[in-house]
């Protein structure tokens, strides 16, 4: 993920633009996302549409999820500002999922507010273009309960992909939560200790390694997390790419509750392997919002 991206991420953290928006009742009250009657997938007509489009059909079809809507924009989201934001007025208690490029990101921030719209989820998605191919994923979640970050990185490592994914959480994490380490095979688990307590799981690179990849003090006062008791493998659909991965994970966080809210408010999950696929050198930004 460049430069240019990571100041946009830090720069809506910075300024407040999750939360904003508004956090809804239950992520305060740290108690189960409640699933949507009704939830609208929009895209805004980037190559990334249908493999994301795929990811997410295959979640509701494995959570048994039939309110899905798709919302198609063939010259993105600045054309079709208005549309989006009649859309949004007639789609009250609606959950939304949204797939923009850097630009479309801040439009749809922006007709986000302007519905009175509760932002649960921000992640900016990226294959970088050099000849590493390693995948990026940095997510803002208001709650540990919306989050998507074990679903996906479960999702990626199960194939060489060179990945990390690493979630914020905007709220504190619940009463009963978990300080056990991913369930995925061959991974260390640390926990660092502070104001901001952090989480790292590290599949294919030591401690050091993993602090510096997400900019972390390796000197720091880091403690190894115990292994779970008991795997917690939840994932059953075999993506073809890293967009579908994203879709699913991305989709399945909106329709509910993650299995496990790590005691952390922060959380990384890094992956390297010798053997990498070919990857789409693509980038986007993914939003889940209840309007």
């Amino acid at each position: 993920m460049d430069i240019d991206r990571r100041s946009l991420m830090k720069g809506m953290l910075a300024s407040g633009a999750l939360m904003a928006l508004g956090s809804p009742p239950w992520a305060f009250a740290n108690q189960p996302a409640p699933r949507p009657g009704r939830c609208v997938l929009l895209l805004n007509g980037a190559k990334v549409d249908d493999s994301f489009e795929r990811g997410a059909r295959a979640a509701c079809g494995g959570m048994a999820f039939e309110g899905l809507d798709i919302v198609r924009l063939k010259d993105g989201l600045l054309s079709g500002t208005q549309n989006i934001a009649r859309a949004m007025e007639r789609s009250r208690e609606a959950r939304w999922i949204a797939v923009m490029d850097d630009a479309g990101a801040i439009i749809f921030l922006e007709l986000a507010r302007a519905a009175g719209a509760r932002m649960l989820s921000m992640g900016m998605h990226a294959c970088s273009t050099d000849d590493a191919g390693r995948l990026r994923h940095e997510i803002a979640t208001a709650s540990a309960a919306c989050s998507a970050g074990e679903l996906l990185a479960s999702q990626l490592i199960r194939r060489p992909h060179d990945f990390s994914v690493r979630e914020t959480f905007l709220q504190a994490p619940p009463a009963r939560s978990s300080s056990t380490g991913w369930s995925a095979r061959a991974v260390s688990s640390y926990r660092l200790h502070g104001p901001d307590i952090f989480h790292m799981h590290c599949a294919g690179v030591s401690l050091t390694e993993g602090c510096e990849r997400m900019s972390l003090p390796a000197a720091g006062h880091w403690t190894a997390i115990p292994p779970p008791v008991s795997s917690r493998d939840f994932v059953s659909w075999p993506a073809d790419n890293w967009v579908q991965s994203v879709g699913y994970a991305v989709t399945a966080a909106a329709l509910g509750p993650a299995a496990v809210a790590e005691s952390c408010s922060g959380r990384a999950f890094i992956h390297a392997t010798p053997i990498r696929e070919a990857q789409e050198k693509e980038r986007f930004v993914s939003f889940i919002v209840d309007i």
